[in-house]
């Protein structure tokens, strides 16, 4: 008989705080895996207190970046500075498939729990760890979060307007690009494990995984010795390319247009005005040395548009574009609304709340969604009926501190 969850009867014990960590079990999580989060009162995941907060309202249980990575899973409080509770995670260990963590290199083996301890606990454990550097090489000691990850894998550098610095593109990017090759390496582990009965271990880096996604860069660089820098929306094979303003208070419609043939198409949409066809934009490398003037000259334009009747009426002339939406526009987008892109909760302390669903859709399979867990929400589940810690014993450990 088929499982009914995709993943079901995957056991994760989760270790891993922050985004890049999260993100990747909260990809098994809704396709079914039984993740239990391992935290303490003391020590909690720190993106439960990393904002935005509902009504600004600071509470461990009430952040939106915590409620939105940690879906599906069940949440347990442990101290693991006592030894009882490195006890309790190794029978932990024995009913689980992977184990996930993303601190500092070095963290689990000063708390006991390397992958060659756990190997002797249970022989065809996985365990996966995402680092900055990766477990080995001479800055393998270095720790930090997405943004540190975009900023020496060169994205910053790429980022921003040639006459100003290097700036963020607002989230930290690799907490959310890493996770998607950690969760595949996962899989693979998986898949190689049922086919051999052996267990592996991961090491995912949020540097080299950042590195793929600026490659024309680099071989640029390997190829021709350019070193690619800040061009704001600006393309070296695409103009005009950019943000245009639309009608309205901060409205904007993205365009891009990549030969000659769409050039013509965005001419004969704006009306064919006599600028269009004068000799400084009759080419790529023309329009592209007379860019400020033509943006400029096409601004004018598209100010007089709202911005989504523009974007339908350049796509339907072959022209590229898209609206630049804000939070408000997606949750309102009627095709993401059609396919169920976004669910409502309810957490116990935020109430109803929006969340994006997964974006992958299996034939015959959908997630099923549940809010992310309060601290320590699962402690007697897990102890008690996972574990068979019996009731007198569990009582004890509870006055001991063992689950802070």
């Amino acid at each position: 008989m088929a499982n009914q969850y995709a993943l079901e009867g995957i056991n994760v014990l989760d270790f891993s705080w922050a985004g890049a960590g999260p993100f990747a079990t909260k990809f098994l999580a809704d396709f079914g895996a039984q993740v239990i989060k391992v935290e303490s009162k003391k020590r909690p995941d720190i993106g439960r207190m990393t904002p935005p907060f509902k009504n600004n309202l600071r509470h461990p249980d009430a952040s939106a970046l915590f409620i939105h990575t940690n879906t599906n899973k069940l949440s347990i409080s442990l101290n693991l500075r006592h030894p009882k509770g490195i006890e309790i995670i190794k029978k932990l260990v024995e009913i689980s498939d992977l184990v996930m963590e993303n601190f500092t290199p070095g963290v689990m083996g000063r708390l006991g729990l390397t992958y060659d301890v756990l190997k002797k606990i249970k022989p065809d454990i996985i365990m996966a760890s995402s680092s900055i550097y990766g477990q080995t090489g001479p800055k393998s000691q270095l720790s930090g979060f997405g943004n540190t990850g975009c900023a020496i894998s060169g994205h910053y550098m790429l980022t921003g307007w040639p006459d100003r610095e290097p700036v963020t593109p607002g989230i930290a990017y690799a907490d959310v690009v890493q996770p998607i090759f950690t969760s595949i390496a996962i899989l693979a582990a998986l898949d190689y494990r049922r086919s051999t009965g052996k267990g592996q271990y991961i090491d995912t880096t949020q540097v080299e995984t950042m590195v793929h996604f600026i490659s024309p860069a680099m071989l640029d660089y390997f190829a021709n010795g350019h070193i690619e820098t800040r061009m704001g929306n600006r393309s070296t094979y695409a103009c005009p390319h950019g943000v245009f303003p639309c009608r309205g208070e901060d409205r904007w419609c993205a365009i891009a247009v990549f030969n000659e043939n769409e050039w013509k198409n965005l001419c004969d949409v704006m009306g064919n005005p006599d600028w269009c066809s004068q000799q400084k934009f009759s080419s790529l490398t023309l329009r592209q040395e007379h860019e400020d003037e033509l943006e400029s000259l096409i601004s004018k334009w598209t100010i007089r548009f709202e911005r989504d009747e523009l974007a339908s009426m350049l796509q339907q002339a072959g022209i590229t574009s898209g609206s630049v939406q804000d939070g408000q526009d997606l949750l309102d987008d009627a095709h993401l609304a059609e396919r169920q892109s976004f669910i409502k909760l309810t957490h116990p302390v935020i109430g109803e709340c929006n969340h994006p669903t997964q974006p992958v859709k299996l034939s015959g399979y959908t997630p099923q969604m549940r809010t992310a867990p309060c601290l320590g929400e699962h402690n007697e589940y897990v102890y008690k009926e996972l574990l068979g810690i019996p009731e007198d014993e569990y009582n004890a450990l509870l006055s001991e501190g063992v689950f802070e």
